[in-house]
């Protein structure tokens, strides 16, 4: 299969995934208890305009027509209203950027740890840095986040004063500042998962055929790692983090509770208290886009990091 095949399948593949995720949302918000109408007008509200208001929203259609009028809905980019009435639309998008920097600070620092680590553990297999790295990961596989947050906050923030304790910074100095210690405590939750992945794919590799060739050659060292295993080791790797980016994206939750960060998650637990259907409705979905969209990307770089699985 060519690698243009292969990506227009993927491609239609996102769509089908992306169909099916905005009618399991729908479907949830269909199922969860309250009324949407009874909701944003208050208890004390009357049956009729409880009545009207349900008309409004078009809630009193058929549960098909309801749907393809939310999908018709979210095409246009248009999430509904909260309760207060907020437009969805807007709370995502106030939300979201603070959401995305720490996702990447903690992808990035993940990513950076998981190397360094399973690179020395593997260039080291079975002495005793590597049994030391593998039981500092084993022990970091049982930690909660929002307790590692709370050590950083107690043991780092409090006592040093170098790194703020909620929210996040407006200028360039301030924002990296604002995500040391909340990506740092993402990074020591998602890091060990990593480690051992790459650890174990980092050892097949060299004992590989064609990197006792390339020793044979004089090659060693770093360049060795980097030019000849690196490369054929990260795909599974890779795989992983993608699939663990579904994980990170609702992790992302306990991260902006435990730092007070004005993100997403944040934003989806008050809507959860409130009942805020729409809300809820509108942040899962994107979450779900972007766990989905993670997938994608995923299984096209390790498409290009190993061809032969674009000729498979």
């Amino acid at each position: 299969m060519t690698a243009t095949r292969i990506l227009f399948a993927r491609l239609l593949q996102l769509v089908l995934v992306l169909l099916s995720v905005t009618l399991v949302v729908f479907v949830l918000t269909q199922i969860a208890p309250g009324d949407a109408a009874r909701l944003r007008l208050g208890p004390r509200a009357s049956d009729e305009a409880v009545r009207e208001l349900r008309h409004q929203l078009g809630l009193d259609r058929s549960l098909p027509q309801q749907y393809l009028d939310y999908l018709n809905r979210v095409l246009h980019g248009d999430f509904g209203t909260s309760i207060d009435g907020r437009r969805v639309g807007d709370i995502i998008g106030q939300g979201i950027g603070d959401t995305l920097w720490l996702l990447l600070g903690t992808l990035v620092l993940a990513m950076s740890a998981a190397l360094v680590l399973a690179s020395t553990a593997a260039w080291f297999r079975d002495r005793f840095i590597d049994h030391a790295i593998r039981l500092g990961i084993l022990l970091a596989l049982f930690l909660p986040a929002f307790w590692v947050g709370f050590l950083l906050i107690r043991l780092i923030a409090i006592p040093t004063g170098w790194f703020p304790v909620s929210g996040l910074g407006s200028g360039p100095a301030e924002l990296v500042r604002s995500l040391v210690l909340p990506s740092v405590t993402g990074a020591i939750i998602l890091a060990p998962v990593l480690v051992r992945s790459l650890r174990s794919s980092l050892v097949d590799v060299l004992d590989s055929e064609y990197v006792a060739v390339a020793r044979s050659l004089g090659v060693g060292g770093s360049a060795l790692i980097v030019r000849h295993v690196l490369r054929n080791a990260l795909g599974p790797v890779l795989t992983l983090l993608a699939l663990n980016v579904g994980y990170l994206f609702f992790g992302v939750v306990i991260l902006e509770a435990t730092f007070d960060i004005p993100g997403l998650g944040s934003a989806l637990v008050d809507a959860s208290a409130k009942r805020d259907v729409y809300v809820v409705q509108g942040i899962t979905l994107v979450f779900a886009t972007g766990v989905v969209v993670a997938n994608v990307l995923g299984e096209t770089v390790v498409s290009l990091l190993d061809p032969r699985t674009v000729s498979a």
